[in-house]
């Protein structure tokens, strides 16, 4: 074989790659981009039979929500007190739908270094895929008498900072003070009168 022909077959497998390379990036950019309406041919994943994604993501990869159920309720919370000058604030945020479905957005979906759900489970019972992984227990968001002490101040300093001795993560490097409240706005939602 000439080298002329081992040349037009390298470049062939290149020109493959590259082919390959420009349609993974192509869909990696197509589903990063925000919608204000979600496309008519989207399919969202289904979270304890409600889609999520709200009104601004596109969503179209399903993945595992945890189990469903009432999870552990009362639950002893393990997590440290906010300083006292936190621990009375109040969400600042309007509680509008805009407000709610971002908060809604990051808590399934947007934040990082993983979505709240991954632990809290989709259905906020505290039984997310990784939960029976973790030593304490996730909160629980869905039991009135473990949320009745959890100020807002409290859990926007938790999400803000982590806390030691859980896998709860610090957000703070990740999600605007914002992004925070709005998400605090949104577990509130577990609670059902």
């Amino acid at each position: 074989m000439n080298k002329w022909k081992v040349f037009e077959k390298i470049k062939g497998v290149f020109r493959c790659i590259g082919l390959v390379l420009v349609l993974v990036l192509s869909v990696q950019m197509a589903q990063a981009e925000d919608y204000p309406v979600l496309p008519g041919d989207d399919q969202l994943a289904m979270h304890q039979g409600r889609p999520h994604g709200g009104r601004y993501e596109r969503h179209s990869l399903h993945h595992g929500m945890g189990r469903g159920g009432k999870g552990i309720c009362p639950q002893t919370r393990k997590t440290p007190k906010a300083p006292p000058d936190l621990q009375t604030l109040k969400n600042p945020l309007e509680p509008s739908q805009k407000n709610l479905g971002e908060g809604e957005n990051l808590y399934h979906y947007k934040s990082q270094p993983s979505s709240c759900k991954v632990c809290h489970g989709a259905n906020g019972n505290g039984l997310g895929m990784m939960a029976s992984a973790s030593e304490p227990m996730p909160t629980n968001f869905t039991c009135k008498e473990t949320m009745a002490s959890v100020t807002d101040g409290q859990m926007f300093w938790i999400i803000k900072k982590g806390s030691p001795g859980t896998e709860m993560p610090p957000y703070q490097l990740f999600l605007s003070d914002e992004q925070i409240w709005q998400l605090v706005m949104y577990v509130r939602t577990f609670i059902k009168d």
